[in-house]
């Protein structure tokens, strides 16, 4: 993944060099887009099932043009999801690993098309993903948990909706793949006697891999640069 990232770099460098001569365009957009972010989680851990919620989120974006159809962007993103794990031998008690912050680095590159005020598009590139949990207290079961920063790879789709010559409205859709190693802490007490929450608490370290894979749907408001 590290191989392609540099590479996708290399790729907008060069290419930037052939058609830097036309300047008919704005090369500089920027935009802020509101996301509704759903994972699609995947995992095989056995005897368990991994869930994180849908929940909303944002996304700023930057955008170089290299030519009229072909820019390159570079967004960050932020979203909080509740993350649980179900168990099979208790069907109706989930443990709270905690609100996982999911926090994607993406650089893309963009086709463009011009139909009047409409500007549709279609991308793809790869993504750096950091996680930041935050986590409940040890009561019992499953007591929060880590997960790696991975890279991984986008696809997008969306259209721009032209205001004027510097404002425009943006609709997009994206599909990232992330697949991380995730660290959960497993809690149990020691005296059974004794009181919830429990004092000696013995903890193991179980590290699995999980695909996260969100789709994100995003609305926002764009400026181009003149």
């Amino acid at each position: 993944m590290k191989t392609l990232f540099i590479t996708l770099f290399l790729f907008v460098f060069s290419v930037s060099s052939i058609y830097s001569q036309n300047n008919d365009y704005s090369k500089w957009y920027v935009q802020l887009n509101a996301l509704s972010v759903l994972p699609d989680v995947g995992d095989d851990i056995k005897g368990r099932d991994l869930t994180m919620s849908d929940e909303f989120g944002f996304e700023i974006g930057v955008s170089y043009f290299i030519n009229k159809n072909i820019s390159t962007k570079l967004t960050i993103g932020d979203s909080n999801h509740k993350t649980m794990i179900q168990y099979d031998d208790f069907d109706q008690h989930r443990y709270s690993i905690g609100d996982v912050r999911i926090i994607p680095f993406s650089l893309d590159f963009q086709y463009h098309f011009y139909l009047n005020k409409f500007n549709p598009y279609v991308g793809a590139g790869a993504n750096y993903s950091f996680f930041y949990v935050k986590s409940e207290e040890l009561i019992g079961g499953v007591y929060g948990g880590e997960f790696d920063s991975t890279f991984g790879l986008a696809l997008q789709g969306g259209v721009n909706y032209n205001i004027n010559s510097k404002w425009f409205v943006n609709f997009d859709i994206k599909k990232m793949f992330i697949s991380t190693d995730m660290t959960t802490y497993h809690g149990w007490c020691g005296t059974l006697a004794k009181a919830v929450p429990c004092p000696d608490y013995n903890v193991e370290d179980i590290v699995e891999k999980v695909d996260i894979n969100p789709l994100s749907f995003g609305l926002g408001i764009g400026y181009r640069f003149r």
